[in-house]
């Protein structure tokens, strides 16, 4: 049997095998005007290196996340969604 052979052995047994549903990620304050939690999703987008390592740094710098900055710009440009 190879080095690893037990181990793998072991994680094919049904009972070490997950099923059923992905849990869904939530975040802090990602619930909607009902209180209720909401699934999230990726948003990508295409820049160039050089914006995003300046981008990285300075959202560092600030002690802000990027993902809070693009929500705010979003929000700003475009508003919240409607029930």
């Amino acid at each position: 049997m190879s080095k690893f052979g037990s181990l793998i052995q072991k994680a094919r047994e049904p009972e070490n095998q997950k099923t059923g549903k992905p849990e869904i990620k939530k975040t802090r304050n990602q619930e909607n005007q009902n209180g209720e939690d909401e699934e999230m999703v990726n948003l990508g987008v295409k820049v160039s290196l050089r914006r995003r390592r300046h981008w990285a740094a300075e959202s560092k710098r600030v002690g802000k996340s990027m993902t809070d900055v693009i929500i705010h710009a979003l929000v700003e440009e475009f508003g919240e969604p409607e029930e």
